[in-house]
């Protein structure tokens, strides 16, 4: 078995806690808890029947000015961007904010999901995706279970890369 550091990056309130919840508790809380600093969780999945203990690193949501500390980022695998689809501040500055992830983390590539599917239309989301500037890699939903398993295994595909 491998074991691989993954990160969880985006804006505060996104969805990421709840993201792992789902993935690695099959829960899923409306509560807000706010992650301070960096909390890590651990999952064992099966790719191409290779097991691969993923440490999941979910790192404090930030606003656009704060900085993550360079240290969270050291030794990982890969990466997963996350925004809110419901909230616009969460993706209007998208592209430069992934760009910070790959600079800090020395990744290329950053899967990029949309979180909170169930508090959009449709309509809304194929707009986002016409004027989002980054392509959108998966649109999740942590409260209803939608591609969540399918978000953590292109997480854990990209780490084996």
């Amino acid at each position: 078995m491998v074991a691989k550091k993954v990160l969880l990056v985006g804006n505060f309130g996104v969805g990421k806690t709840s993201l792992i919840r789902r993935f690695v508790l099959n829960e899923f809380s409306e509560e807000y808890i706010s992650t301070i600093g960096v909390r890590v969780s651990s999952k064992i999945i099966k790719i191409d029947n290779e097991e691969i203990k993923l440490l999941i690193w979910d790192v404090a949501g930030t606003s656009a000015d704060e900085k993550v500390p360079k240290s969270y980022f050291l030794g990982s695998s890969a990466a997963m961007f996350v925004f809110d689809l419901s909230r616009e501040e969460t993706y209007t500055n998208i592209k430069n904010q992934v760009d910070v992830v790959r600079e800090l983390s020395g990744l290329q590539n950053i899967t990029v999901i949309g979180n909170k599917k169930d508090l959009v239309t449709s309509e809304e989301i194929e707009r986002l995706k016409k004027t989002i500037s980054i392509p959108i890699d998966l649109i999740t939903s942590a409260k209803d279970d939608e591609n969540v398993e399918d978000a953590f295994k292109e997480l854990a595909k990209q780490s084996l890369n």
